[in-house]
Parts: structure tokens; C-alpha cells; sequence
């Protein structure tokens, strides 16, 4: 670590740097704190498939998706790496740490995963106001973030005042107001647009972490079931399929839709709330499936539809028509042979996910991809 790296620094603005951003040490680390979360998220799903499981599961998601999506805009712009930010971010850690071990039991601890959540938000907060003070040039964004961020955290600090389900409703509002917050501040993101490679290197490694818990929930299936042909090629389908959902995702990752502070940036970024939703409800679906071959393959098709329609989407802010409504295609056959059991269901979607490979490789890269 350089002399540099240890002083105390003001943030200033990373984005017209003439240097290749990448992830730094510290936000690997960060990371590494959500891959138990992501962990602990999918146990959630996996006791249970009914609706309000279901819902439970999305429900808790989207702050943790959220929380840690907060830091990497924040760092995109604004990091320095030096002890101040460091310091600013150890806090956060150790507060999505207690919102993973709240998730299991979240009807005795959705206090504490209230707060957890305002002290990750808070901090984010602070972060911000500091930001505004020393770069004047990024102020009215950093007020505007700061501003719609408190207002929901006030929310969350508010939901302790009722019980359940009424404390449910206020976080649900907050999460609204958080999610909507960056949407309003548009036009004053035009000025201060992403970082283009740093974002979606960011974006790509929580892709990795939910990718990772598909491979995590086909071994809990294998160790706690008898292993069979039956299962071994249900598991090994499972991880294939995973495979087939890495490649076309990395094979299409266009730093340049991020740059547009229009629509289409937005939606690519916010696509990846229901991506990571689908990843690791898919791989719970294959663990359920692991243990249950002749059930319905309801939670494998609809996970993976959700998979390769997003996929389309992500497709479509990028221009890329063609490749778009072959993803969308595919999400539309997935949901069709969904009713199946699950033993076909999932073979079924390892075709259609390996048939776009197929496609992909079969034509040249559109302007964009790497």
C-alpha cells in the first residue's frame, strides 16, 4: 500500500481521470460481506415456495441489493481509497453483516434489520454531504442524494414505531423513495455520469457472487440427498445452465450504456435487481428440484424467465434489437415448458440457453461489446 493511500484525503471526482479504474481491495472485501448475505437471502427461499415466502424473500432482497449498490455509486464517483473512506465504509460492513444474520429470522429481528439498514444509509448519507463540501461541482447531486436517502431512512426509523405487517408497509415506501431517488436526479447526473469501466466491472462481480450461490444451492442438494443418476443430472444441468447465463451475460457487457444518463443507463443498472432475484431464486429452484424431480418445474422456469427476459432487456438499451428478442423469446418458451416437471423443465432450459450461446457465437459482436 503507497504512502498516498494512508494520508487523509478529501473525496474528489474520479470520473475524468485519465487512469483505468479497477475495483479496489476494499471493495472486494465489501463485497465478500454479500456473498453471506446473497447466502442467507437464498436460505430464505429454500425453506419454502409459496407466495408469501416468495414474497418475503424479494422483500429483503432489494435494501440488500440496494445497500450495495449505494457504495459502488458512491466509490464510482467519489473514492480516494484513503483512510477516510476507508473508515467510512468498515461501518457499513459490519452493518450489512448483522442485516444477513437478521434475514432467517426476520420476525423476531426486523428491528434490527431496520436499523442495520438506516446505519449502512446513514453512513451513505454522510458520505455524500462530505462529497458535496469538497467537490462544489458535484454539490447539487450529492444534496439531492442525500436528501431523498434521508427521507426514506427517516421511514425505515419510523417502521420501529409499529409491528408487523405494518412495519413491512413503511420499509416497502422507503425502499419507493430510495429506489426512485437517483431516477429524479437526472438531470443533474448528465454532468457527472458514471465511471464507464469501473461500473460495470462492479455490477459483473455481484453478477459472480449470485452465479456462485446457483453452484452453492446444487451442493446443499447433493449432500443432503442420495445421489442418483437422476439427480446427478439434474445438478449437473443446473450448474450448465448457470454457465449458459454467465456467457451470455459477459459476452454482451456494454460500458458504453452507462454513460447515457437518459433511460437506457438507468434501466441497465436497475436491471440487475431482477437479474440477481431470478439468479438466486433459479438455484434454490434446482435445489428444490434436486430433492423433488417430479415436482413442478414452476421454480426453475419462472426464475430463469425472468434470467433471460432482463438479459433481453439489457440487450435492448444497448440497440441490439436482434439479440433482445431472441432473449425475450427465450423467456416466453421457458415460462411454456414451466408446468413440466422439473426434471424436464430444466433441460429445457439449458437448451434454450445454450442455443443463444449458439446464436451468439454465430454472429459478430455489435459495436460496444467486449
Amino acid at each position: 500500500m503507497s504512502v498516498s493511500s494512508r494520508q487523509w484525503q478529501p473525496p474528489r471526482l474520479r470520473l475524468f481521470e485519465d487512469v483505468q479504474r479497477r475495483a479496489t481491495w476494499l471493495e472486494l472485501v465489501y463485497d465478500l460481506v454479500f456473498v453471506v448475505a446473497v447466502a442467507e437471502l437464498a436460505g430464505v427461499l429454500a425453506e419454502g415456495a409459496d407466495l408469501g415466502r416468495v414474497l418475503m424473500f424479494a422483500g429483503l432482497f432489494v435494501p440488500v441489493w440496494w445497500a450495495w449498490a449505494g457504495y459502488v455509486f458512491y466509490a464510482n464517483r467519489f473514492d480516494t481509497d484513503d483512510v477516510s473512506h476507508r473508515l467510512l465504509a468498515l461501518p457499513q460492513i459490519l452493518a450489512v453483516a448483522v442485516m444477513a444474520a437478521s434475514v432467517g429470522e426476520i420476525g423476531e429481528r426486523s428491528a434490527l434489520f431496520a436499523l442495520s439498514y438506516v446505519a449502512v444509509r446513514a453512513v451513505l448519507v454522510v458520505a455524500y454531504l462530505r462529497a458535496g463540501r469538497h467537490v462544489p461541482e458535484a454539490r447539487s447531486l450529492t444534496v439531492r442524494y442525500a436528501t431523498g436517502f434521508t427521507l426514506a431512512l427517516l421511514l425505515w426509523l419510523g417502521s420501529l414505531a409499529v409491528e408487523p405487517p405494518q412495519r413491512y408497509a413503511l420499509w416497502a415506501l422507503a425502499m419507493v423513495i430510495d429506489l426512485a431517488t437517483p431516477f429524479l436526479a437526472r438531470r443533474h447526473q448528465s454532468a457527472l455520469p458514471p465511471q464507464g469501466e469501473h461500473l460495470p466491472e462492479r455490477f459483473g462481480l455481484f453478477v459472480v457472487i449470485v452465479l456462485g450461490e446457483v453452484v452453492a444451492a446444487v451442493v446443499i442438494g447433493l449432500k443432503g440427498h442420495a445421489v442418483t443418476p437422476a439427480t446427478l443430472m439434474i445438478a449437473l444441468a443446473g450448474i450448465a445452465t448457470a454457465m449458459a447465463f454467465w456467457w451470455l451475460y459477459f459476452g454482451h457487457i456494454d460500458e458504453s450504456v452507462v454513460l447515457r444518463t437518459r433511460l437506457a443507463g438507468q434501466v441497465w443498472v436497475y436491471s440487475h435487481l431482477p437479474l440477481s432475484l431470478g439468479l438466486v431464486a433459479f438455484g434454490v429452484g434446482v435445489e428444490h428440484a434436486i430433492a423433488h424431480p417430479s415436482s413442478s418445474g414452476w421454480a426453475i422456469g419462472i426464475p430463469a424467465a425472468i434470467v433471460f427476459a432482463v438479459l433481453g432487456t439489457q440487450h435492448l438499451t444497448s440497440h441490439d434489437q436482434r439479440s433482445g428478442m431472441v432473449r425475450l423469446a427465450a423467456a416466453a418458451l421457458t415460462l411454456v415448458v414451466s408446468p413440466l416437471p422439473a426434471a424436464a423443465a430444466l433441460p429445457a432450459v439449458l437448451v434454450f440457453g445454450a442455443a443463444q450461446v449458439a446464436y451468439d457465437l454465430r454472429r459478430p459482436p455489435t459495436q460496444g461489446e467486449s
